[in-house]
């Protein structure tokens, strides 16, 4: 019972420095079906939309399209630049000819 409880509160130790990262600090805008809204964070985004952060994150670097039918982007600044260049440098440079289970 002691081990499981150890193991649990290091599980939330490393959610909640996970959620710390400076690329879940930025600010996004959501294009909805009928509206555009900014938020200040994708922290924020998360829990307004209940819409996971990792998946903004990812739809914001253009990684997935849309995360539950929004589009989500990076408000344009320095942060756009830096995760949008580092996505496709890793697209380019990712070479793997066949699938992953063989």
């Amino acid at each position: 019972m002691a081990y499981h409880r150890l193991a649990t509160e290091d599980v939330i130790q490393q959610i909640e420095v996970k959620r710390r990262q400076r690329k879940y600090h930025l600010p996004v805008v959501g294009h909805f079906a009928d509206r555009s809204v900014r938020f200040n964070t994708i922290m924020d985004a998360w829990k307004a939309t209940g819409i996971h952060y990792t998946l903004i994150f990812e739809a914001c670097i253009g990684k997935i399209y849309k995360a539950r039918n929004v589009i989500w982007e990076f408000e344009k600044g320095n942060h756009y630049i830096k995760y949008k260049a580092f996505y496709m440098t890793a697209k380019d440079s990712y070479s793997r000819q066949i699938g992953f289970n063989g």
